[in-house]
C-alpha cells in the first residue's frame, strides 16, 4: 500500500495507533471501537479499512474477542 493509496480513514487510524510513540506509556494498541471514537469516521469505514491495513501487514489483530489491534508499520514511512 503506497501513500497515494491511503484513504483519509487509513491515515486517521495510523495516526491514532502511533499517538504516544514518543512517550514512556503504551502506544500502538487500540480496539476498533476506540478507533471509531478517536477518528470520527463511521464504524463501517473504520472496520473496512482495518481489514485492508491488516491484510497488508500494517496492523495485526492481537485479541479476537475485543477486536484489539496493534500497530506494525506505517506505509507512509516506507
Amino acid at each position: 500500500m503506497s501513500t497515494p493509496n491511503l484513504t483519509g480513514t487509513d491515515e486517521a487510524i495510523l495516526d491514532v495507533l502511533k499517538r504516544g510513540r514518543e512517550s514512556d506509556g503504551p502506544w500502538g494498541i487500540a480496539t476498533k471501537g476506540y478507533l471509531v471514537d478517536e477518528t470520527g469516521y463511521s464504524r463501517n469505514s473504520v472496520y473496512n479499512r482495518l481489514e485492508v491495513l491488516e491484510a497488508r501487514g500494517h496492523v495485526k489483530l492481537i485479541h479476537e474477542s475485543t477486536r484489539l489491534f496493534e500497530f506494525v508499520s506505517d506505509p507512509r514511512d516506507e
